[in-house]
């Protein structure tokens, strides 16, 4: 038993002395000292070589003697599509490591830059010609990249953390320039808006209106063709200028006539609406900003006296908006039973009620200018006739005036034209 024992003992012993004549110091200068190490060989190794722990303890402890701490040389080496990491030295199978002395990794590097010597694998000459080993470097061998590392784990550690603080510094520095750079960033002006001069005309405001002959003629209210220098029609993407004929500006209704030859004209009503009757209301609510298309909406008669119990109009629960004025209210049959006056109520913060001028207001008005509407429908139309009706009949109608005149109607309190916002 005693013998076993001796001859493992003996056996550790042998091995550990193999293992120290693997790691010999070479040679020793002042700022550098350069260690024999057989290691494995492993080719085309990518990543750091691993230090044996007794290389790191003669490196630190030398080093330390002269107050510095220890660093070695790492360098990339690409051969053709591999890619080798090699410690500096010289020598393939004994190689002889070299190990500097320096206060930092940048004094180190400049020691390897700066020692050309026999010493060193690797090469790096002035202008930027690189070798390994002796051979000069070509494009499928050549040395890609070099850096130190070092041999004191607490150096280490604190350089790991100089490098972190030095990133953090420079994100936040970079971050304190991009916000100079967007504050000081000069804000594109707005372009201040163009006002054109007083004497100049515009389109200015809009309105609805309706086919009664097959002449051009065209019933729409007063307070949308009151003031305009012109009267323009939107009939089939043209605009054509129409002439204004007749008003009534007790009853708020106008009769205009434009060079237009309709395929459809509105009949009106031999008789007034009565209380509940259904009605469709058509027209051009808030002119063109939501779209040019017609729009519609249906309701009742809620009451047969206008504001102020004016019996020349009625009162109705269907939608109305700016930019309705003029358009036709009727019945299933396609007669118009009213034309679309005003809207009530909108701004005095209750449910709005709108407003409707009877068809016997308006034939008594077209009689005494001699205008004569085509006989009313007896039956009702069906919803695809109506609409074709609607959309064939019914036009948009744009007020233009002089800049002046738009200033000075808006500023009248109980004007009710609807003006194009850029002038309100």
């Amino acid at each position: 038993m005693k013998k076993a024992i001796a001859i493992i003992v003996l056996g550790l012993l042998l091995s550990g002395n193999a293992y120290a004549a693997k790691i010999k110091i070479i040679e020793k200068g002042y700022n550098y000292i350069l260690i024999k190490e057989k290691r494995k060989w492993v080719a085309n190794n990518p990543v750091d070589p691993i230090l044996p722990a007794k290389v790191i303890n003669i490196v630190n402890d030398y080093c330390a003697s002269k107050s510095l701490f220890g660093f070695y040389t790492l360098v990339k080496i690409r051969y053709d599509k591999n890619v080798r990491v090699q410690q500096d030295g010289k020598g393939i199978v004994s190689p002889k490591y070299r190990y500097f002395c320096a206060a930092n990794p940048e004094d180190a590097l400049a020691l390897f830059l700066s020692d050309q010597s026999i010493k060193s694998l690797i090469k790096v000459y002035p202008g930027g010609l690189n070798s390994y080993n002796g051979y000069e470097t070509d494009r499928s061998n050549f040395l890609s990249d070099y850096y130190v590392k070092t041999t004191d784990p607490v150096l280490a550690n604190k350089i790991q953390k100089k490098k972190l603080a030095e990133k953090r510094i420079a994100e936040e520095k970079r971050k304190k320039e991009e916000e100079k750079r967007i504050a000081e960033k000069p804000k594109k002006k707005k372009p201040k808006k163009q006002t054109p001069s007083d004497e100049k005309v515009v389109a200015a405001a809009s309105g609805t209106g309706f086919f009664v002959s097959k002449t051009g003629h065209i019933v729409t209210n007063h307070h949308v063709i009151e003031g305009c220098d012109a009267v323009k029609v939107s009939f089939k993407g043209n605009e054509i200028e129409a002439k204004i004929l007749a008003f009534d500006k007790m009853n708020d209704l106008a009769i205009i006539k434009a060079k237009i030859k309709p395929n459809k004209v509105y009949s009106v009503s031999r008789e007034d609406v009565a209380l509940l009757e259904d009605i469709i209301i058509a027209g051009f609510p808030l002119g063109k900003k939501v779209s040019a298309a017609i729009k519609t909406s249906k309701g009742s008669i809620t009451a047969l006296a206008g504001y102020g119990d004016n019996y020349s109009e009625f009162q109705t629960d269907a939608a109305l908006n700016q930019g309705n004025s003029g358009g036709p209210i009727m019945d299933q049959k396609g007669n118009v039973v009213g034309v679309a006056v005003a809207a009530f109520g909108k701004k005095k913060g209750v449910e709005s009620f709108n407003f409707g001028i009877k068809s016997s207001t308006l034939k008594t008005f077209a009689n005494a200018n001699g205008l004569k509407f085509i006989p009313p429908n007896n039956r009702e139309m069906s919803n695809k006739d109506l609409g074709q009706l609607i959309t064939e009949g019914t036009v948009y109608l744009e007020c233009y005036m002089t800049v002046a005149k738009i200033k000075q109607m808006i500023a009248q309190e109980e004007n009710r034209k609807a003006f194009f916002s850029e002038y309100q």
